[in-house]
């Protein structure tokens, strides 16, 4: 069965995880837009059609409860955390294509309508259920899933509180999709990525039989929710509902839908059992594909620990976005994120990665098109060139009459400029998996190599020797530029300064001209004088830091 599900789609559809309303957004919800923003942005670098979501979960009983504790109706209260989730995103520079709310009138119809298809295909039915239910998760779990500690049963995956309950719910047949999701995971080792939650998770699918799931409350107890078509005293569980909104954005069930689907979905791995075993299931069940990935990152500690309030150790991504910029948050997030693992967040690592990148980025540029050289000159003398005969030349008569300089120099020069050859090609396999550390680890690699060149150059001191001193800068820069126009989807706002300072047209930054000797139209007009402002400067770490 699995092997009938074909991709048809013909754009890119990326998603975040809707994000629960109970409480105001933090660095976990920033890690998860980052990414996706990453991967939409690397994909307009290529040209790639694409669709990316993000948005709001905003029904269920914890936004009930809540909403009650301030004394707000459900909905304001929804549209006041909304509003945070979606401030975030715009201070952050998050290019989404949409923003979607579990209360949009369209999911709502989506959701109905996606319920009484699997209903139709006989996957629902109506029975009584006693189980283990955590309010906090808004879930049921089977008996291997809970454990007993400090006296209390909790859930094994999420820790949360659960009580032993009974009450008359509509089922989901998930029992019934086992031997099809162990095919699914088995004929795509890539369908969950890292490969850790993947193999957890077949695992699991393998060792546990499936029980059937409960998918609904009672309205007696649930009010804030929506209701099961045909049945007002039943609220459709707030999962059920959740996981419905990637087919909602995409406009399911018209037909257009499959113009964007199946997508890849980008999660927490706290609700890696939703997307990757009840969300396939749910879409077998409705006859409609699975998706093509589902990409599981860790969490962030701060200093190795969990973030706490009570302990004082919670990032707020806003004040450090505000403080550093957002830029540098951006980077520091991109360049930390090792999905198969939790990650640690403190300051002084993001000040000093910050410091890393005017060191070895920001100041090649503003070096390069100081007064003291002429970059408008070095790109036209050498943009059309043929190198090798440069070079040959070079090494005949010798680096400014120095033979064993000119051999060293034109090692160290044949290695920058493969490795800028191969750069793009290199981070385009490493985006496929959002290995975002790795990549931008390539450019920052590069840029060491950059600087060691000019510095054992010395364009300064070749001011009699306008050729060498014009290979010498057009090498750092048209590098530098290759490296900023990959840079662009982690960091857009200050890759394009700088981008902008050297002259390099808006048309241009694209994946296209990646490469070097790619553009020889930059340059022009291009001066960093004394006294002028520089694209980023160096801060002492913020009053109150975490460190």
């Amino acid at each position: 069965m699995v092997g009938a599900y074909l991709s048809s789609a013909s754009k890119y559809f990326i998603t975040t995880p809707i994000f629960y309303v109970n409480a105001a957004p933090h660095l976990g919800h920033l890690y998860s837009m980052l990414l996706c923003d990453f991967q939409k942005r690397w994909l307009d670098l290529k040209e790639t059609p694409n669709y990316f979501t993000t948005g709001t979960d905003e029904h269920g009983l914890k936004v009930q409860i809540a909403a009650e504790l301030n004394k707000t109706d459900p909905r304001l209260f929804c549209d006041n955390l909304s509003n945070k989730f979606k401030h975030l995103a715009q201070i952050s520079d998050i290019q989404y294509d949409r923003f979607i709310r579990t209360t949009d009138a369209d999911h709502l119809a989506t959701v109905r309508q996606f319920w009484e298809t699997v209903w139709k295909n006989g996957y629902i039915y109506k029975g009584k259920h006693s189980g283990w239910y955590s309010v906090s998760d808004e879930t049921f779990y089977p008996e291997s899933q809970v454990e007993q500690k400090d006296g209390k049963t909790v859930s094994v995956e999420t820790g949360s509180e659960v009580i032993y309950e009974s009450e008359e719910n509509y089922f989901f047949k998930l029992s019934a999709f086992q031997s099809q999701l162990v095919s699914l995971y088995k004929s795509d080792p890539q369908f969950v990525i890292p490969n850790n939650y993947y193999l957890d998770l077949l695992k699991e699918l393998e060792r546990e039989p499936l029980q059937d799931l409960s998918i609904s409350r009672p309205s007696s107890r649930l009010q804030w929710g929506i209701s099961v078509p045909n049945d007002e005293s039943q609220k459709i569980y707030v999962w059920f509902d959740a996981l419905v909104n990637y087919l909602t954005s995409i406009g399911y069930p018209s037909s257009r839908y499959k113009e964007f689907w199946p997508g890849t979905h980008l999660i927490g791995k706290d609700i890696s059992r939703f997307h990757c075993i009840y969300w396939p299931a749910f879409l077998m069940a409705a006859k409609v594909a699975p998706p093509e990935k589902v990409v599981v990152h860790g969490h962030w500690l701060m200093g190795g620990s969990k973030m706490s309030k009570s302990k004082g150790n919670v990032a707020d991504p806003l004040v450090i976005g505000d403080y550093y910029g957002i830029d540098s948050l951006r980077l520091f997030l991109g360049a930390n994120s090792i999905l198969s693992n939790d990650c640690d967040f403190t300051e002084r690592k993001l000040n000093d990665h910050r410091d890393l990148f005017i060191d070895k980025i920001c100041n090649v540029v503003t070096r390069c098109i100081s007064k003291s050289f002429d970059p408008a000159r070095s790109v036209m003398s050498y943009s059309n060139e043929d190198m090798n005969l440069v070079w040959k030349s070079i090494l005949e008569r010798g680096w400014d009459g120095d033979l064993e300089k000119a051999k060293e120099l034109n090692k160290s020069y044949d290695e920058i400029v493969d490795d800028t050859e191969q750069l793009f090609s290199k981070i385009d396999v490493l985006m496929s998996t959002f290995t975002t550390h790795k990549s931008i680890g390539e450019i920052f690699d590069l840029m060491l190599k950059v600087n060691q060149f000019v510095n054992a150059t010395e364009p300064w001191n070749l001011k009699s020797n306008e050729s060498l001193q014009d290979l010498s800068i057009f090498v750092a820069l048209d590098v530098t530029r290759v490296c900023l126009i990959l840079l662009q989807p982690f960091i857009p706002g200050l890759s394009n300064r700088l981008l902008d300072m050297i002259k390099v047209e808006s048309s241009k930054r694209t994946a296209t001209y990646a490469a070097f000797q790619q553009d020889s139209s930059y340059g022009q007009g291009a001066k960093f004088l004394k006294g002028s402002t520089p694209p980023l400067n160096k801060v002492p770490l913020r009053a109150g830091a975490y460190e």
